[in-house]
């Protein structure tokens, strides 16, 4: 049975650092990337994510954060470019995500990030991460991905 700090790698490299309580992660966690800088940080309740969660690029810059209660997002989430300037904020409930509220590119400029209100519409997926032009399209009913 896990008990206690927990260090856990992958292929050689640092992939996470926790606590266990009766083998349940409990308390902060933090995991990383393969070349060691933070990649998220949050804590856990009897193995279940919950609390703030912030996530990082693998160049060590803030990405965004939000709220997760028994491992499904909840309310407000923001992400960022790398640059700092907000990318996007979506709501969310138990998981599920229910309206985009605002878009911009890295300058700050709107952008269009597609329309779901109530759960339902189209979402455009921007690859912030690696600062390209890449879309993909998802349709969301009832705030799941249909497609």
């Amino acid at each position: 049975m896990r008990q206690g700090k927990w260090t856990s790698f992958k292929n050689g490299n640092l992939n996470s650092i926790g606590n266990f309580s009766q083998d349940k992660k409990n308390g902060k966690w933090k995991y990383f990337y393969s070349n060691r800088k933070l990649h998220q940080k949050g804590k856990y309740i009897d193995d279940k994510q919950n609390g703030i969660w912030n996530y990082y690029f693998d160049s060590g810059e803030f990405m965004g954060k939000g709220q997760i209660i028994d491992n499904k997002q909840n309310g407000l989430w923001k992400w960022f470019h790398k640059n700092g300037k907000l990318y996007t904020e979506r709501f969310y409930a138990s998981g599920r995500l229910m309206k985009i509220k605002s878009c911009y590119d890295k300058k700050g400029n709107e952008m269009n990030c597609g329309k779901i209100i109530d759960g339902s519409g189209i979402m455009l997926f921007h690859d912030i991460e690696n600062e390209t032009d890449t879309i993909q399209k998802f349709e969301f009913e009832n705030g799941i991905i249909k497609n």
